[in-house]
C-alpha cells in the first residue's frame, strides 16, 4: 500500500510539473515567430554524413514542439531512432530537448540550449529569408569551427533541418546531418 501511495504522489507531482511547464498557446505579449510554425508532432527521416559527404547512417525518429512557460518560449523533444516504448534507444540513439527563448531586446534573435546525454549546446537563432538559422557557440574558444543547425524549406506540413559546419569562416560548408520531417496526422 505504501508503494501505491508513493507512486500516486509521484504521478500527481509529475502531472503538476508537466501542466506548469507546457502551455496550450503562445503568450500574446511575446513574439514567438518563426519557431511557432513548428509547434506540433513530426515524424522524420534522418541521414548522417561523414566528413567526405557520404551517408553513414539513415533512420527514422520523431520530433515534438510545444509552447512552454506560460507561452513565452518553445521546447522540443527529439527522439532518434523512433522509440518503440522501451528505453533501449538511449544506448545508441539520441533523446534530447531544446529550449528556445526569444531575446527580450527586440532583436528577433533567440537564446537556445540543447541538452542530451551526449552534450549540452548553446546556440543563437534568428530568421533569415524564411529560414531559421541557429549558430552554435563553441565551448572551446580556440576552436574556429562554425556550426549551424538550420530549419530550411519550412512548410505547413513539412520542413528540412540540417546540421552543417565550416572550418574556413563560412566559405565552404559541410553537411553533418539532414532531417526531412512531416507533420503527424
Amino acid at each position: 500500500i505504501y508503494y501505491l501511495k508513493m507512486t500516486s504522489l509521484r504521478s500527481k507531482s509529475m502531472e503538476y510539473f508537466a501542466n506548469r511547464l507546457v502551455a496550450e498557446k503562445a503568450n500574446k505579449n511575446v513574439n514567438l515567430f518563426p519557431y511557432n510554425k513548428l509547434i506540433g508532432a513530426w515524424n522524420f527521416e534522418m541521414k548522417c554524413f561523414n566528413e567526405h559527404g557520404n551517408i553513414e547512417d539513415e533512420s527514422n525518429g520523431e520530433w515534438i514542439f510545444s509552447y512552454i512557460l506560460d507561452g513565452t518560449g518553445i521546447q522540443d523533444i527529439f527522439i532518434w531512432p523512433r522509440s518503440n516504448g522501451s528505453m533501449d534507444y538511449y544506448e545508441q540513439g539520441e533523446c534530447g530537448t531544446t529550449i528556445r527563448m526569444p531575446q527580450y531586446d527586440k532583436s528577433g534573435k533567440w537564446d537556445i540550449v540543447y541538452a542530451s546525454k551526449w552534450a549540452v549546446d548553446h546556440l543563437i537563432g534568428e530568421e533569415v529569408n524564411g529560414q531559421i538559422i541557429q549558430t552554435g557557440i563553441n565551448k572551446d574558444k580556440t576552436d574556429t569551427t562554425i556550426w549551424q543547425w538550420n530549419f530550411i524549406d519550412i512548410q505547413q506540413n513539412s520542413f528540412v533541418w540540417e546540421s552543417i559546419w565550416s572550418k574556413d569562416n563560412g566559405v565552404n560548408w559541410h553537411i553533418a546531418t539532414r532531417v526531412q520531417a512531416s507533420r503527424k496526422k
